[in-house]
């Protein structure tokens, strides 16, 4: 199982790349926050690296730092204002992700991998907000570590 979990999560980061598109594809903005708390250490995102895109039934959240610290969350077949879970199930493709640059590591919840949850709590025409948690796995050495976010909370423009 633990082969398994490694081969998805290694699949689903690959698409996330190779899906990846420029800032104006992934509606990039100047606006919004986002912010969590990581093993309960604060993580506050630049302002300038909060999206959001609903096309394709797809909600994705991203946020940065200068240090190259992010969180990411996608939510698959996305209808609005509701309650959203990642790690539950095979065929839950809904993900969020934190994960630093400098080194390259990324800890997830995905599938089966992790577990979180995301409230949507408004959805307009012009902002998306909500708050999330969850607890994300590295399964990329011989040890499996995990990371804690918590208290999380975005407010994300439409583009």
């Amino acid at each position: 199982m633990k082969t398994l979990k490694k081969i998805s999560l290694l699949l689903f980061l690959s698409v996330l790349v190779s899906c990846g598109g420029s800032d104006e594809d992934l509606g990039i903005s100047g606006e919004g926050s986002l912010s969590a708390k990581i093993d309960g250490t604060a993580f506050t995102a630049l302002s300038s690296a909060v999206a959001s895109s609903t096309s394709n039934n797809v909600l994705a959240v991203q946020g940065s730092n200068s240090n190259g610290v992010y969180i990411r969350i996608n939510i698959m077949n996305y209808n609005g204002v509701g309650t959203y879970k990642t790690g539950d199930s095979a065929s839950n493709a809904s993900s969020m992700i934190y994960g630093t640059v400098n080194p390259v590591v990324a800890w997830a919840s995905t599938f089966t991998i992790g577990e979180g949850t995301i409230t949507v709590t408004e959805d307009t025409d012009t902002a998306v907000k909500g708050t999330f948690s969850f607890t994300g796995e590295n399964n990329s050495s011989s040890a499996v570590t995990i990371k804690k976010v918590t208290e999380g909370t975005f407010n994300a423009p439409k583009q």
